[in-house]
């Protein structure tokens, strides 16, 4: 059976619910971003190889420890309607998907992803070993992942901040009053009720 559309009555008040309850799945979706970043942490500086023991690697540590931090707050801020960090969570999504061609990409292509100062030359992660091309698989989608979640996090945050911030206004200016949306809504119900009510004996009838 198809899903019937919602009254402007029922928009209304699933609107206004959002006064009432924090914004959990945009929220939600920020800490798997973090999640995923973390998993990538791992990994990455899970590899012991001459290449990487340079300068840069600890700017990267940095920005990762950073974004890690700008993500949970991200992921506070958005649970409080507050659409400011939708604008912060896509351009920490951007670096994720920058951060491609940095590391894992030069690791590849340098033939970096593999220790150099352990017995066992394959990266050890989760007690597997893995294989150059397995380790960079890994790595881009872990950060492709986390992106995918920080920018579906920003979109779904920043459409529920403006739906809220709809309706307070709404109320405030007296253009909708909740009390006489549920009146009319329980008028409506009634009305539904006093039709099937009348068509049942029709179809006992007809049966």
């Amino acid at each position: 059976m198809a899903k019937q559309p919602l009254t402007e009555n029922q928009k209304i008040i699933h609107s206004d619910i959002l006064r009432y309850k924090k914004n959990k799945l945009p929220a939600t979706f920020a800490l798997l971003g973090l999640v995923f970043n973390c998993l990538y942490f791992m990994l990455m500086y899970g590899v012991f190889n001459n290449y990487f023991y340079k300068i840069d690697i600890g700017l990267s540590v940095l920005i990762t420890l950073v974004s890690l931090l700008a993500m949970f707050l991200s992921s506070e801020g958005i649970k409080g309607y507050n659409k400011k960090y939708s604008i912060v969570l896509i351009v920490l999504a951007a670096i994720q998907i920058i951060r491609i061609f940095f590391f894992p990409l030069q690791g590849l292509r340098h033939d970096a992803l593999w220790n150099t100062n352990v017995f066992n030359s394959a990266i050890r992660y989760f007690g597997i070993d893995l294989s150059q091309g397995v380790a960079f698989t890994l790595l881009v989608v872990y950060l492709v992942a986390s992106a995918a979640f920080l920018v579906a996090s920003a979109v779904l945050g920043y459409i529920n901040c403006m739906r809220l911030e709809s309706i307070k206004k709404k109320i405030e200016s007296g253009e909708v009053d909740i009390m006489e949306v549920v009146k009319q809504m329980d008028a409506e119900d009634a009305a539904k009720e006093k039709v099937q009510a009348e068509a049942q004996p029709e179809h006992e009838e007809v049966q």
